[in-house]
């Protein structure tokens, strides 16, 4: 949860995961039901991003499009 709806635990994420998450993930479904890391990597379009991601070197950054059902 966002520190400006409260959330305090901060967890650091490398810039093209977090754009990934929130690409895919609305900041409700955010906050009501993928809060945690066991619960997010459960999720099929962000273990499928994992899986993909960790083959990439560190510095690796490519930008994201938002899914189609965010954009709406």
């Amino acid at each position: 949860m966002p520190k400006s709806k409260g959330g305090r635990e901060t967890k650091y994420l490398h810039r093209v995961c977090h754009r990934q998450i929130h690409a895919l993930l609305t900041e409700t479904e955010l906050a009501k039901t993928y809060n945690h890391v066991e619960a997010l990597l459960a999720h099929p379009g962000i273990a499928r991003f994992v899986t993909w991601v960790k083959t990439k070197p560190d510095n690796f950054y490519e930008r994201t499009r938002k899914s189609q059902r965010i954009r709406d």
